[in-house]
């Protein structure tokens, strides 16, 4: 089903990267409710830390209250543990059906500034392409280690920049789709910084 409808797009636009570029906004869109509630989880949590911090250190050796205690202060600020993961949840079986047709053999002799969809820049480390896409994520994550509102984990940092270290490893096709699923990150970050009060986002 989603090799059909990726072809239609892409006759319809004329080209593949095209195609794939539409085909991640069209999914970011969709599921743009589910990363407004990521996001007010995210400033809660922030506005939280210190007072989770002094939870640690109060019941350092007791890991039961801790977490009881824990659950008890986000539940009185209308959160959840899980909120923050909510888009990336709900976009796993998408991105698994886009890489499956990204490394199939469909992709091949379609290209993008000349390299093969199906190319990777492990492999071919003179692929331009590939490099471009290496330098569009790195501009992308340090833009979005920006937006995360003070007090953000230090892993929420550093996993912003996964994707570039992922880059190399995967198919053309597949940079794409990070670079404009990034892209619309930024984006979205950038808008909804100042525009969406952390509320109720309990999960």
């Amino acid at each position: 089903m989603l090799h059909p409808a990726l072809i239609a797009l892409a006759g319809a636009l004329g080209s593949v990267p095209a195609a794939i570029v539409v085909a991640t906004l069209l999914l970011r869109a969709a599921l743009l409710p589910l990363s407004i509630r990521a996001y007010r989880a995210e400033r809660v949590r922030a506005r939280l830390a210190p007072r989770l911090a002094d939870l640690r250190e109060r019941h350092a050796r007791e890991p039961v209250v801790l977490a009881e205690k824990t659950a008890e202060v986000m539940r009185a600020e209308g959160s959840g543990p899980f909120a923050g993961l909510l888009p990336m949840l709900a976009q796993a079986p998408f991105v698994w059906l886009l890489y499956r047709e990204f490394t199939g053999p469909a992709m091949h002799g379609h290209t993008l500034l000349g390299a093969d969809l199906t190319a990777r820049l492990a492999t071919h480390p003179a692929l331009l392409a590939g490099w471009l896409i290496v330098a569009a994520l790195a501009a992308v994550a340090l833009w979005n280690v920006r937006q995360l509102p003070a007090g953000a984990p230090r892993l929420s940092r550093l996993l912003s920049f996964g994707t570039v270290a992922f880059a190399p490893l995967v198919p053309v096709a597949a940079g794409i789709y990070l670079v404009t699923s990034g892209a619309w990150t930024a984006a979205e970050r950038w808008w909804l910084r100042g525009r969406a009060p952390a509320d109720s986002v309990t999960l």
